[in-house]
């Protein structure tokens, strides 16, 4: 490779890392569009997730006990990033389906959470009441991103695949735990809630940075 070459990929590579930073500036600067919003989303189910397996696992960590810790966490989350897709982001993204989708599904799963905590539903149901919820959130909160307006260029069609594709997986995942076959679920659920919420996300976040990145 000659040295002209290479120079020219090294100031190629240093433009293409100004314009992500800017991207990803522009990404969190109020008022948020979409994709901010989305990485907003990431970010909360890196800390719900992370820290909810470390409550169970570890839970002196845990500041009320594991299961009570982990509910607050998620109601805060929760009421963190309704709050900010309400107050901080642009209209377009407040008044669009999917986001709306997400925020009643966000809310009534949080609401389970609280319901269950407090001892409200049957005993019987108790046991659905803490991870289940939030797997239903994840499967059909990916499955309606993947399917609403298929035609619109705001989501390519590789995106719409990856999140029908962990949509489906999930509700499966979530059918597999009620049906009775929850050792393998249960013994991981932190971690496969953190891969199956955050690897769709993270591949659209990924692919448009990538695609930025190419136009330089």
């Amino acid at each position: 490779m000659s040295e002209r070459t290479l120079s020219a990929r090294i100031d190629r590579f240093r433009d293409s890392g100004a314009v992500l930073t800017a991207y990803f500036r522009r990404l969190m600067t109020p008022p948020l569009p979409g994709d901010g919003l989305l990485l907003v989303g990431f970010l909360e189910g890196v800390i719900g997730w992370g820290l909810s397996w470390a409550f169970i696992n570890y839970p002196a960590l845990a500041p009320v006990g594991p299961v009570l810790s982990i509910v607050a966490l998620w109601t805060v989350l929760t009421a963190g990033i309704v709050f900010i897709g309400v107050a901080y982001t642009a209209p377009t993204v407040r008044r669009n389906r999917v986001w709306v989708v997400w925020g009643v599904l966000n809310l009534g799963a949080t609401l389970i959470n609280v319901v269950t905590v407090a001892g409200v539903l049957p005993p019987s149901w108790t046991v659905y009441g803490y991870w289940h919820p939030w797997f239903l959130v994840i499967g059909l909160g990916y499955l309606v991103t993947a399917f609403d307006n298929w035609e619109s260029p705001q989501l390519r069609r590789q995106e719409r695949i990856v999140y029908a594709l962990s949509g489906a997986a999930t509700l499966l995942l979530l059918a597999v735990s009620v049906l009775g076959v929850t050792s393998l679920v249960l013994a991981n659920v932190f971690l496969i809630g953190g891969a199956i919420q955050l690897v769709p996300i993270g591949h659209d976040v990924v692919a448009d940075a990538v695609l930025i990145a190419r136009r330089q």
